[in-house]
């Protein structure tokens, strides 16, 4: 987004104090012989308020003290030349004494609020910083690549002539700063500035901008570490779904009543199959204490080489003893049968891994290989897999429920960060709106009431500062709902429903408060749920029913609109989808076209941890508390909104 001309006058580091008095001595005299030309058109109280274009501009610049210096000089510059007698700083009139007190008031007042909206446009500026090195650093998979333009954005943004990020740390040199990007206790490397930059610059890059990318550098190397463990399970879950194929096919294979022998090529193919070009077998130990061959993809077999003794140094006889797997990299200096029959037949390296039928060790698959190299070192793992449905079973179960927990632990991590989020908007800047706020009326009522025009310009301004206060408000509440975080989902649905443009009927009987998540989830599906009534359905009355039924929480929004709502035409419940189903829940939309929408909702309640009722309580500022029609916070309430 480009930045406008008053944006541009605002730096996150001001120029130096000597160009703003200098700007200001410029000022000061430009506007003093603008004024002369037109005292003949113009009133004496409109020729003073010239002098406050240089006070606001000093002001957005340089702060407020440089502004009021300023103002104070405007006043007297005004005196000296345009108040009789010229030339002097005695004033004898009284109503000049007014005028130029209400002058002061103006100036001051008016350096005051261009040094805040400075401020809050730095404070914008650091955002705007955050949020690009955010985009930069956490929409990567490797953060070496985008260090360069991250030192870009923070040098253009600062003014530095040049930055650069090392993950290296190394200590400053005499030419550079070097800023430690340290967070929890973990260096993640520097950030190395010029050492001539000002010194409010390096106060700023060492308490803002250096924890703040030492932060994002953390998040960006566990996405990318996040990133390549969900690689190497999708490349898991890939090679589990080849797996349970080939095992489905074997499977459909013994259900048609092949034979033996059938089945045996048919396990063995499989694996050859899954395993690449290696020579696969499979073989049965028989009673004399020998392994015959029931399959191999190795032709041309001589009939003694398809029975092999178990005995000496090979892998028959490791896994025959051990019940375990076992791998031979070479048989060069083995003994026995097994290693002889291996060399005769140019096998360089196997991999054995037990049968065990009904529990009892059956056989063996085996892996060779020809080639110089060893077999892979997974190759064990991916045999144990092939022939271990229970493994197979175990593995993908435990994948699923992993998935399910992340996404569940990323739609609390999210909830709270909105929560925080929410917080710091109210205690932060909405507390410091609301008491210049304070300040400004108190400043409109201490005028006298000749000041027609003084108090209407801060009667504006007053205007614009509660509407700017009304739009924060409404941002906090839609980051996170204080109703539901003071006293749960009766009487944040209540909320819900006295803000609907629709009618809403309620049937609440939510017991107890439930764990954030879970409140969290319903809240935004009723939300959106209303939302899409109001602009969609054309409802004329909507019913929401809450309860809990079987440790869940079931919900049902039903409207008796036009219908025909398509969940994938939109991303409202598409994501509501996404985050229900991240707890374990689920949603069904039954929309036909004339019968309204039914969105019947189950969220599973998980069990509360020792501690949770109490934490709620105290963070909804205590029990007992009530919503504005006297119904128990987390009660049983019906009512229509």
């Amino acid at each position: 987004m480009r930045a406008g001309p008053l944006s541009r006058l605002v730096r996150p580091t001001p120029p130096r104090l000597m160009w703003g008095i200098a700007f200001a001595v410029c000022m000061i005299a430009v506007e003093t012989l603008v004024v002369y030309p037109l005292r003949e058109i113009s009133t004496e109280a409109a020729l003073s308020m010239i002098y406050l274009i240089g006070v606001l501009v000093v002001s957005m610049v340089w702060g407020l003290w440089l502004g009021v210096a300023a103002a104070v000089a405007s006043a007297l510059a005004y005196v000296i030349f345009h108040v009789h007698p010229v030339g002097s700083i005695i004033v004898r009139d009284t109503r000049e004494w007014a005028a130029l007190v209400v002058f002061l008031a103006v100036a001051v007042l008016s350096s005051a609020l261009a040094d805040l909206s400075r401020l809050r446009a730095v404070e914008a500026q650091e955002s705007d910083l955050t949020a690009e090195m955010a985009r930069l650093l956490l929409n990567t998979d490797d953060v070496a690549l985008v260090l360069p333009a991250v030192a870009h954005r923070v040098a253009r943004a600062l003014g530095l002539p040049s930055a650069a990020i090392e993950l290296a740390a190394a200590p400053e040199d005499g030419r550079h700063w070097a800023f430690p990007l340290r967070d929890r206790g973990t260096c993640f490397g520097i950030l190395r500035v010029p050492s001539n930059v000002p010194e409010r610059t390096v106060r700023r890059l060492r308490a803002q901008v250096a924890p703040s990318l030492a932060s994002l550098l953390r998040a960006g190397h566990e996405r990318a570490a996040v990133l390549a463990t969900l690689e190497a399970s999708r490349e898991r879950q890939r090679q589990l779904a080849t797996e349970q194929a080939a095992l489905g096919r074997v499977a459909t294979l013994v259900a048609h009543g092949a034979s033996p022998s059938e089945v045996f090529d048919a396990i063995r193919t499989e694996l050859h199959v899954l395993l690449g070009e290696h020579i696969t077998w499979l073989l049965r130990f028989e009673r004399d204490g020998t392994a015959s061959v029931v399959s191999t993809s190795l032709p041309g077999l001589r009939p003694d080489q398809m029975r092999w003794p178990v005995e000496g140094d090979s892998v028959l006889a490791r896994v025959w003893a051990g019940g375990r797997p076992a791998r031979v990299d070479s048989f060069e200096d083995l003994t026995g049968p097994g290693a002889a029959l291996a060399r005769e037949l140019g096998i360089r390296s196997v991999v054995g891994v037990p049968v065990v039928v009904d529990g009892r060790l059956w056989g063996m698959a085996a892996v060779a290989s020809a080639r110089p190299d060893p077999l892979p070192a997974d190759t064990e793992a991916r045999v144990v897999d092939f022939v271990d449905l229970a493994a197979i079973a175990i593995a993908n179960a435990d994948s699923r429920a992993e998935l399910a927990a992340s996404r569940a632990r990323l739609v609390a991590a999210t909830d709270q960060t909105r929560k925080r989020i929410e917080r710091d908007l109210h205690d932060g800047a909405l507390q410091q709106f609301i008491a210049v706020g304070l300040r400004l009326g108190a400043v409109q009522a201490a005028l006298p009431p000749e000041l027609v025009q003084a108090k209407a310009e801060l009667s504006g301004t007053l205007h614009s500062l509660n509407s700017a206060v009304d739009n924060l408000r409404e941002i906090s509440r839609g980051l996170h709902p204080a109703p539901l975080a003071m006293g749960g989902l009766v009487p944040a649905f209540k909320a819900l429903a006295r803000r609907s443009v629709v009618p809403v009927e309620l049937d609440l009987d939510v017991g107890r408060r439930m764990p954030p998540v879970v409140e969290v989830a319903a809240y935004y599906v009723v939300s959106e749920a209303l939302t899409n009534a109001a602009r969609h359905a054309h409802a004329s009355v909507v019913r929401v029913q809450a309860g809990t039924r079987g440790g869940a929480l079931c919900l049902s929004i039903h409207d008796d609109g036009i219908g025909g709502a398509d969940p994938g035409r939109g991303t409202g419940l598409t994501g509501l989808n996404d985050r229900v189903d991240a707890l374990g829940g689920r949603v069904t939309v039954t929309s036909p076209h004339g019968g309204g929408t039914l969105l019947s909702v189950t969220i599973p309640i998980p069990p509360a941890e020792s501690g949770t009722t109490e934490l709620a309580t105290t963070e909804a500022g205590g029990s007992g508390a009530t919503d504005p029609r006297g119904t128990p916070a987390g009660g049983r309430g019906r009512s229509r909104r």
